[in-house]
Formats: C-alpha cells, sequence, structure tokens
C-alpha cells in the first residue's frame, strides 16, 4: 500500500488541478508535486506559503495536510529493500535499516489501539531517555512504534488536547531526527527535522520549534555541500529567540542555549575563532541564568555542557592542547545523571586531542575504551568515533596499543 498525503491531494483534486497543473503553478517538477503527495519529502519553509497560496489554504491547514498520512504495514519488505553495510557490524545495521526503513515508509508499526496522552508522553520521554543513555539500538527498534501512536493521538486530539498532543508528536520526530544525525543519516535527519517543526508550529511552541531547527542543521551538517545552509539555519533561529522579548523559561533558554553552543562548534570550523568565543560566552551567560545542570527538552543544557562544547569547539579548530587543557578541568559528575552519552562523548573528543597532540595512539585508545566503558554505542555508532578507529587502525602499533583491535572488532570494523 503507498502512502498517500489524502487531504493534500483532495484538495488538489478539488481545485481542478492535476499533479502537472499544480508543478507548473509553484515552479516545480511535477515529480515533486508527486514526492509531497506521496510522503517521500516535505516542501521546504518557502514552499509552503505558495503551495497554500495555490490551494487557497492557511498555512496552519497546510500544515495539517502534511501531517496527515496514511499509514503502512510494510516495514519488514522496507528493510529487506535497503542496503546494507557489511563493515558496519550486526546492531549498526539493524539501527540503521530500521531509520531507513522508517523514512521509507513513514510509519512502519502496524496501528494498535489508540494510546493516551499519559501513555505516549511517557513512551515519547522513554526514546529520549533511551537515546541520552546512548542506547541508540534500542531507540531504534521502538521509533516507528511511537511517532505512530504520536501522530495518531495528534490527528485524532482536538479542544484543549490538540497541542499537546502535537507536541508529543513533535518531541518524538526530534527523537527520530537525533538518532538519524547520530549515526550519520543526514537525508533522515533532515526530513524528520522538518516533521518535527511542522508538528511545533500546529502546537505553538516556540521552544520545541527551535530545537527542531537545531536538528534540520545538525542534519544539513551530515550533507555534502549544505553546511552554509546549516549555518543559516542556526543563525535564523538564534535571531528570532533573541530579539523576542527577554524570558526566564528554561525551555527556551535552554533551546536558545544548544543553538548557541551549535553556532559556537560550526564557526569553529570556519576558523572563526572571534564568533567561537562570542556564541559560547552568549550560552555560558544563558547557562548562568538557568542557574545549573538541567535537561529541559532532552538538550543537557547548562553550564557544564557549556565546557564540554568548548572541548569540541578546540578539538574541530585542531587546538588539541586547548581542548586537553579544558578537559582536565572539566566535571561531567554534575550533568544530569541520564546524560550517559555526553559524558562518554567528552572522551571521544580527548580521544582526537590526543592524536592530534602528539600521536600518543596508546592516550587516544584509552580514552575510547573509557567511551566505551562508560557508553558503550557512543564508539560502536558515532560517527567520529568510527573515524577515529580507522585511523587509529592504520598506525597500528599492536605492542602500545592491545586494545585498539579488540574495540575495533566488536565497533564492527574488522571481520
Amino acid at each position: 500500500m503507498s502512502l498517500k498525503r489524502h487531504r493534500l491531494c483532495q484538495r488538489r483534486r478539488a481545485l481542478g488541478y492535476s499533479q502537472e497543473r499544480l508543478a507548473e503553478i509553484l515552479g516545480v517538477e511535477r515529480s515533486t508535486v508527486v514526492r509531497w503527495e506521496n510522503a517521500e519529502t516535505d516542501p521546504q519553509p518557502w514552499h509552503r506559503t505558495r503551495i497554500a497560496s495555490a490551494l487557497g489554504v492557511t498555512l496552519e491547514q497546510l500544515d495539517g495536510m502534511f501531517v496527515d498520512v496514511s499509514m503502512a504495514a510494510h516495514r519488514g519488505q522496507a528493510m529487506q529493500d535497503q542496503t546494507r553495510n557489511p563493515a558496519s557490524g550486526a546492531d549498526r545495521r539493524d539501527m540503521l535499516n530500521d531509520l531507513r526503513a522508517l523514512l521509507t515508509s513513514y510509519l512502519a508499526a502496524p496501528a494498535g489501539p489508540l494510546q493516551s496522552l499519559v501513555e505516549v508522553r511517557r513512551s515519547v520521554g522513554r526514546v529520549h531517555n533511551l537515546y541520552q543513555r546512548a542506547s541508540y539500538t534500542s531507540v531504534a527498534r521502538l521509533l516507528p512504534e511511537v511517532l505512530s501512536q504520536a501522530t495518531d493521538v495528534a490527528s485524532r486530539s482536538t479542544g484543549m488536547h490538540r497541542s499537546n498532543a502535537f507536541r508529543l508528536l513533535a518531541a518524538a520526530y526530534i527523537g527520530a531526527s537525533k538518532l538519524a544525525a547520530k549515526v550519520g543519516d543526514g537525508d533522515t535527519a533532515l526530513l524528520t527535522a522538518d516533521r518535527a517543526s511542522t508538528a511545533a508550529r500546529l502546537a505553538d511552541d516556540q521552544a520545541l520549534a527551535a530545537i527542531a531547527a537545531y536538528q534540520a542543521a545538525c542534519g544539513l551538517m551530515r550533507l555534502p555541500g549544505r553546511a552554509t545552509e546549516a549555518e543559516q539555519v542556526v543563525r535564523a533561529s538564534i535571531a528570532r529567540l533573541t530579539t523576542a522579548a527577554p524570558v526566564s523559561d528554561p525551555d527556551l533558554l535552554s533551546a536558545q542555549g544548544a543553538l548557541l553552543l551549535l553556532a559556537a562548534v560550526m564557526t569553529t570550523g570556519q576558523d572563526k575563532p572571534k564568533e567561537t568565543g562570542q556564541f559560547l560566552a552568549q550560552a555560558e551567560g544563558l547557562a548562568t541564568r538557568l542557574g545549573s545542570d538541567r535537561n529541559r527538552l532532552w538538550t543537557g543544557f547548562g553550564p557544564t555542557n557549556v565546557v564540554i562544547h568548548a572541548v569540541s569547539a578546540a578539538v574541530r579548530a585542531g587546538n588539541a592542547g586547548r581542548a586537553l587543557e579544558i578537559g582536565a578541568r572539566l566535571d561531567t559528575s554534575r550533568l544530569p545523571a541520564v546524560l550517559v552519552g555526553r559524558r562518554a562523548q567528552v572522551h571521544v573528543d580527548l580521544a582526537a586531542a590526543a592524536m592530534m597532540s602528539s600521536g600518543d595512539m596508546t592516550i587516544s585508545v584509552l580514552h575510547l575504551l573509557e567511551a566505551e566503558r562508560i557508553a558503550g554505542e557512543v564508539v560502536h555508532a558515532n560517527v567520529q568515533a568510527r573515524t577515529l578507529l580507522l585511523d587509529l587502525l592504520t598506525k597500528e602499533r599492536r605492542g602500545a596499543t592491545p586494545g585498539l583491535r579488540p574495540l575495533a572488532e566488536r565497533a564492527g570494523l574488522l571481520a
């Protein structure tokens, strides 16, 4: 059964437009309209106003049409159609296949009994908690069902429950986008972030919309030639939050802080140290206003997270000495207990810094082993960690790094 956005198709037909005619009005290819109607892609923001005008609907009504997608129970077939990566390890293959199947068939799990808002909120929270604990394989296996439940609730909710239902749908898609970005699937990360943005707008939730923009930028960063677009998304989102009246809402503070930290990492990669410092300083100011290390909207934003990003920025800038200096003073015990993956990520960054600083493979491998001890899937699934492992293998000296080869085998990099 192919997927269809039925209300979108019905509205086009009611106006007497063929797909070719609507494409002509919008200045796009017919195949683009087909992909929109088949839920294969979502229109970019600059297309939405023109589509709404052509169809004679409001932007809110149009957003509802793009959320409206029929469900398919073809997850098994979709998974069989995916190309497997034989060098990635069984768990990583399963995770990637689940993600790609999820996007291929949108909501792959068969529809079950309607869940209550409380039950869906619990399920969405579980997805995010598992992600932050670096249980990525478990997240991938849960996501189809959770997205199915969240979409079902959002499509049936009315009145005072509608906003809450769409908040949950936005949060569920943000979880999917996080996982896709983590394993390096930029297309999936971008598409799920866009759907999170649509749901956040329907919920009129500015903080969730900002987090969706953050995730869209993460997806763009993983796509060739899209770095400039990613930076534009982040800067525009920061500007929107900055120009608004000063707020003390912890969700908005956390969302803005997360965007500032991402901007700091981006500008570091462009050799803009002054801007990087400014973004980090602004984030530090927001963290001070927040008052402590917190985890609002599952951002993990707070004073310690600012320092963690300073380490990442230094690594990205190639300033290994600075990264190691900051890392020596970093106390991750102040982070909320659930942020296991973030603690492990610090060791991945320090492993990279050790290699850059002195080419010390022993220290680098020890940091990766510590990252694995804290959260194994951070090393097994994380693109940065896997790239570093491959680099270490090309320079391997077995006597100096006895733990490297077994670690690479556990990560699925060696047969």
